[in-house]
């Protein structure tokens, strides 16, 4: 009982004995104040308001009455429910007290019985109007966020259309051969230029994202130097004409490789170098970095930047990290900002376990330096890979080109693998078949880990390799794994490579895999670079390269020729029409990258047609299984709406990827309210970005097939029936639009094309009440 806030009584009276009857009775359940007299207890309600309130009518000083209308004539206590104790009996006085807004009456002498349970009822209405003004405004701020949070979401979504689109076309541009150095150069600045606007506005989205709780780290192995090369070559458009030299200290033992989010580390430094030069007309700004050694496989990144700027005032320094501010806006009103800069930074850096310090005066200038643990990976042999002294003379002199944008790489291919995809999501195996194509392997894919068992129990082709998805319904890859390597007992099974394709690309994960059996890790989306270095480690066959006759591949045993020649057996690339136009399809399409979406599949247009066609076309039978979700269903939930993520983020659709992340998170948190709050956004963005698929690519054959099932959905058929019986035609055209959707194989009263085909026929009748009829068995 200690640890529970009690409710407060104050007790006015002028007899010291019903004082001491009244508290004997209530204190064992409430804090008791007492006040002999109008005036103390008044005065004591200035710095001490109790929740309810006793008051005895006849007092020397001033009445009960004269108490109680100035009680209700102050802001601060005229909610307080007053109870009137008195000796009075006549009606009068009650009517009274009533008028002037007592709550009760209590007559002397005192039943403790009724005076517990009167004060009883009184506290518990107190305490339920206190929690419902609580939740109230719970729920109101609640609703502002949430506005403000989709204001900012519409808004980046408005402002970063026409960037994407600049990005887009400009990386379009560059994979032209035909560019000559110059021109290459000013569209390369173009990319750099939208994407520094893409970063402020992605600014805005991050603080809201900040503010609700859904901003999250992604750490991932990243190539140090790259990363300090791409923010120099971005920090140099902010220098403008002005005097300003650029100057860089790097230490040459900071490790070549790290493990943190490399994308939210560009983003800190981003930001304190555009300040930077912002606030400084002159001068110097100067990037020191350097690392200091923490752990076995920890250090710490000491990161500062110096200026010799306007300085900051000592009075405005406590303040720079407060939201949508800015530090002395007088004296810098010319200087265009939207004050979340250095807020995301400190919030950033907290996230990462580091800290975010500020020197600075006034006049002469401003150094802020970060500090983040991060962690890398010694080799082999124990040392660890640093940048030592010639890279780092380049990046000093900003000279380093060590990660340039990717260019499409040159295969080697491998005509005699033949390697088995499983994965449950059919998108997710044309992806996977898209980007292997190049390679011409044989290429043969199952949607189960059953089915996968089953082809190497059964071992009618023998495969080089298995990927294998992780997450599944019925049985996972990991079980799969398992089973093929403990349970078939052949050697082929125990030895076949087995690849895992995962989204959980996590820290950690990739150890646990291949303690489970696997040979490799392929994290989704997959990255050509990674795919292509597991394709050469664990499928290619050098020897059998070596050893083939002139031109004959042995394929499964069977000696085959190999008809291409020169550059085309090298890379696999051939040149290949669609019939659709690359610029169109990249401005209709707005939901995903493009560019990034092409580089995926190397440039192969005609791949990553048929892969957007393949998401437009199998995506919405998926999406039908995810509508009604329960707690019975969320496990199943987690997995189908995993799988959604790979294949929106194969396809680089961003947004829809990361909507399926949270609600996957949360699905496996079991938190059903997230999901059922959000699901229905997620199915709209998804949609959305169907319909904009298929306002370019229409199939060949002019029609666009019907994704099968066996039947329609009960609860598509009685809310189908429920608007019938209500007249409703917006409704029952809305409902049979989504049943249209597919093609039924099942016959019977409630299934079929058939039944659809008649509740179309009735239903461009009005005939609402013949439909309902026959749906009122169901």
């Amino acid at each position: 009982m200690d640890n529970i806030i009690r409710n407060r009584v104050l007790i006015i009276d002028d007899e010291k004995q019903n004082l001491k009857i009244l508290n004997n009775i209530l204190s064992p359940e409430y804090v008791i104040l007492t006040a002999n007299s109008g005036c103390a207890a008044l005065k004591m309600m200035e710095d001490n308001i109790p929740d309810i309130i006793l008051l005895d009518i006849v007092m020397p000083d001033m009445s009960g009455f004269d108490v109680l209308t100035t009680l209700k004539s102050n802001e601060k206590t005229k909610k307080i429910p007053v109870v009137i104790i008195t000796g009075l009996t006549d009606d009068e006085n009650e009517e009274k007290a009533l008028a002037l807004e007592a709550v009760d009456f209590i007559h002397k002498p005192f039943n403790s019985g009724i005076v517990k349970a009167r004060i009883r009822q009184q506290i518990q209405i107190v305490n339920h109007i206190r929690a419902f003004e609580q939740y109230t405004q719970t729920q109101s701020d609640k609703s502002a966020m949430e506005e403000k949070s989709k204001f900012f979401a519409r808004m980046s979504h408005e402002m970063r259309t026409p960037l994407n689109a600049v990005i887009g076309l400009a990386g379009l541009t560059l994979e032209a051969d035909e560019l000559n150095e110059a021109t290459r150069e000013n569209v390369e600045n173009i990319c750099n230029a939208g994407e520094s606007l893409l970063g402020i506005v992605n600014d805005i989205l991050d603080f809201s994202k900040m503010e609700s709780g859904k901003f999250k780290l992604v750490p991932a192995e990243y190539d140090f130097p790259g990363m300090i090369s791409s923010v120099i070559t971005q920090s140099i458009m902010w220098k403008d004409e002005k005097p300003i030299e650029l100057v860089l200290n790097i230490d040459e033992n900071i490790p070549y490789s790290l493990t943190g989010d490399e994308l939210r580390i560009k983003q800190i430094l981003n930001n304190l170098l555009s300040n930077a030069f912002k606030y400084t007309k002159s001068g110097t700004v100067e990037l020191n970095v350097k690392s200091e050694k923490k752990e076995a496989e920890d250090i710490l990144l000491v990161m500062s930047v110096k200026d010799s700027g306007i300085g900051i005032k000592k009075e405005f320094i406590e303040f720079l990290f407060n939201e949508y501010a800015q530090a002395d806006v007088m004296s810098n009103k010319n200087i265009v900002g939207t004050g979340l800069g250095l807020p995301i930074t400190k919030t950033i850096a907290d996230m990462m376990g580091g800290t975010i310090e500020v020197e600075s005066e006034y006049g002469k200038g401003s150094v802020f330096t970060v500090r983040l643990p991060q962690k890398y990976k010694p080799g082999a042999d124990g040392v660890c890979n640093v940048l030592g002294p010639k890279t780092v003379k380049e990046l000093n002199n900003f000279q380093y080109h060590g990660k340039k944008r990717k260019k499409l790489l040159s295969r080697v291919c491998l005509p005699y693998a033949r390697v088995l995809v499983v994965d449950d999501v059919a998108t997710n195996l044309d992806v996977a078949k898209g980007m292997m194509k190049p390679y011409n392997m044989q290429i043969d894919c199952v949607t189960s880990g059953q089915q996968a068992i089953d082809a190497i129990r059964k071992e009618k082709v023998r495969y080089n390799a298995i990927f294998m998805d992780h997450m599944m319904p019925e049985m996972d890859g990991i079980e799969a794994t398992r089973i093929i390597r403990e349970e078939i007992g052949t050697e082929y099974a125990k030895k076949i490579p087995i690849i895992v394709f995962t989204a959980n690309a996590i820290a950690g994960n990739e150890e646990m895999f291949l303690s489970k059996g696997f040979q490799a890790f392929v994290s989704k989306p997959v990255d050509i670079m990674s795919l292509d270095a597991v394709l050469m480690r664990w499928v290619r066959d050098e020897e059998l390269e070596k050893n083939s006759a002139g031109r004959q591949i042995n394929v499964n045993g069977e000696m085959i020729p190999d008809k291409r020649s020169g550059k085309d057996r090298r890379s696999g690339k051939k040149e290949r029409r669609t019939g659709y136009d690359r610029r169109n399809a990249a401005k209709k399409i707005k939901s995903v990258k493009f560019n990034k979406g092409l580089e995926r599949f190397s440039g192969d247009w005609e791949t990553y047609v048929q892969v957007l066609q393949s998401f437009s076309f199998n995506t919405p039978a998926v999406l039908e299984t995810i509508r009604e979700v329960n707690r019975e269903t969320l496990s199943a939930y987690a997995i189908t709406v995993h799988g959604m993520k790979s294949s929106c983020r194969s396809i680089c659709a961003e947004e829809a990827g990361n909507q399926a992340e949270a609600l996957e998170h949360s699905a496996k948190a079991g938190d059903l309210n997230f999901v059922t709050a959000n699901n229905p956004a997620f199915i709209e963005t998804v949609s959305g970005l169907i319909n904009e698929i298929n306002s370019v690519f229409v199939r060949k054959n002019g029609k666009k097939e019907k994704p099968k099932k066996d039947k329609p959905y009960r609860e598509a058929l009685l809310e189908l029936k429920s608007a019938c019986e209500d007249y409703n035609p917006a409704k029952v055209n809305e409902i049979i639009a989504q049943i249209d959707a597919f093609e039924y194989t099942a016959q019977s009263e409630f299934a079929g094309n058939d039944l659809v085909q008649w509740i179309k026929e009735n239903a461009a009748q009005k005939n609402f009440l013949e439909i309902a009829q026959r749906l009122a068995d169901i």
